[in-house]
């Protein structure tokens, strides 16, 4: 099959518009540089039933269109699109996907095995816990050419901070994983009054990297993840970084000076805070994740198309 003709359905939920939407978007962006024809379906709503009342609507979209392969970019978009009945199927697991229920977890199993084609993850230890026969590692990319350096006085009165330090925090505070309170009271057991608790959600895509570059710290307080975007972001603009041990943080930030791993209590995280700020300058992360570029991501991603649509998975 000829690439530049591939027919490509991302299939996705946006209800949280900073965190899947920016993901889904910059994905099929970089495979529509490649010559992929890339369309969208956005199951809109975050409760279970929105993807059950979806499959019928997707099922119909699916036959106007003559796509060569449906991808799924998380678990329950998924399910929706097994009962739509298209095949080859291709689903990606994110972080919300990896500390599932255990009904859950065997539901995904067993739709892995039986309705879907392939199956991507984001990180090695995704790939050891849920044990997928048909499936592989492929972090989501970065786009390097979104996050050029930026001056950092001029980041800063783009954003309107303070001449205070700032950390960052790159998430929706209702996402109960996403633990913002230890993030609050952590910044309450610093010995100085002098930082600033930003929070960053739901923000103009085309502003998040002025973001990056005005703060001093990017701070993840995370109960789980996956691979968090966040942490490849902050080391694209070169940012330190305080995180918990979710996902694979340790990885991304290894040998990285400025970036610290924290266990998740508040005592900990501030002395990890105090740390990273002290650093007082950028990191050399940006070189450190060249290995992430989008391009080379997206290289991977549509070998993976070809392989399951030849039948070779």
């Amino acid at each position: 099959m000829n690439k530049s003709k591939l027919k490509v359905l991302f299939v996705y939920s946006s209800h949280n518009i900073f965190a899947r939407k920016h993901l889904v978007t910059t994905q099929g962006a970089s495979l529509q540089k490649r010559g992929v024809s890339v369309e969208y379906y956005d199951i809109s709503g975050n409760k279970w039933y929105t993807y059950l009342k979806h499959i019928k609507s997707l099922r119909h979209f699916i036959k106007e269109h003559d796509f060569d392969l449906v991808h799924a970019q998380f678990g329950y978009s998924g399910f929706t699109c097994a009962f739509a009945h298209f095949r080859p199927l291709i689903v990606s697991l994110m972080g919300t996907d990896f500390r599932l229920e255990v009904a859950s977890s065997l539901l995904t199993r067993l739709f892995a095995k039986l309705f879907w084609d392939y199956t991507i993850v984001k990180s090695p230890k995704m790939f050891n816990s849920l044990k997928i026969k048909k499936s592989e590692v492929i972090p989501n990319g970065i786009d390097f050419a979104r996050f050029n350096p930026i001056d950092r006085e001029i980041a800063r009165r783009q954003v309107g901070f303070s001449s205070s330090a700032h950390v960052l925090w790159v998430s929706d505070p209702e996402r109960k994983e996403k633990n913002f309170d230890l993030a609050r009271e952590a910044l309450g057991h610093l010995d100085t009054d002098d930082v600033e608790l930003t929070v960053v959600n739901n923000v103009e895509l085309d502003q998040v990297p002025f973001y990056y570059y005005a703060a001093d710290v990017l701070l993840v307080t995370s109960k789980w993840e996956g691979s968090p975007n966040v942490v490849k972001e902050a080391m694209a603009c070169s940012l330190p970084i305080v995180s918990t041990d979710v996902g694979d943080v340790i990885d991304i930030t290894k040998n990285t000076n400025g970036c610290y791993i924290t266990s998740a209590d508040p005592e900990s995280v501030a002395k990890a805070l105090e740390l990273a700020l002290s650093f007082g300058k950028r990191t050399n992360g940006r070189e450190k994740v060249k290995y992430l570029d989008v391009d080379y991501i997206s290289e991977r991603l549509l070998n993976t198309y070809q392989k399951v649509l030849s039948g070779k998975k």
